[in-house]
């Protein structure tokens, strides 16, 4: 039963490391190219086609998530703004300055 459970948890950080390697590679891919290339297929070597292709697909989501992600993130900018000016407009009175009293508060400094 051990034997079995330490199979699975290797089998889990073998996947964590491969996600990790893929979403590194992916990373360093995307931010090394400017014109994303479509990769060549080689039939002498299909593990490494599947690789590049895979790499490939992960640039090219990465590409269309971000491209997505800034006109929602200028809404939410444009609309956080928007809540903020409201905030201060319910406010009509500013809040009072505390001043010292000029008596010590026993800290040290």
């Amino acid at each position: 039963m051990k034997a079995q459970a330490l199979l699975w948890d290797l089998l889990r950080l073998a996947l964590l490391a491969a996600g990790l390697y893929y979403a590194v590679e992916v990373a360093l891919a995307y931010a090394r190219s400017e014109a994303i290339e479509r990769p060549v297929t080689n039939g002498k070597d299909p593990l490494r086609s599947a690789g590049k292709w895979l790499i490939y697909s992960g640039v090219i989501t990465v590409t269309f998530l971000t491209r997505l992600a800034a006109p929602i993130l200028n809404v939410l900018s444009d609309a956080s703004a928007e809540v903020g000016e409201w905030a201060i407009s319910r406010h009509h009175t500013r809040a009072p300055v505390r001043a010292s009293s000029g008596r010590k508060t026993g800290l040290t400094g």
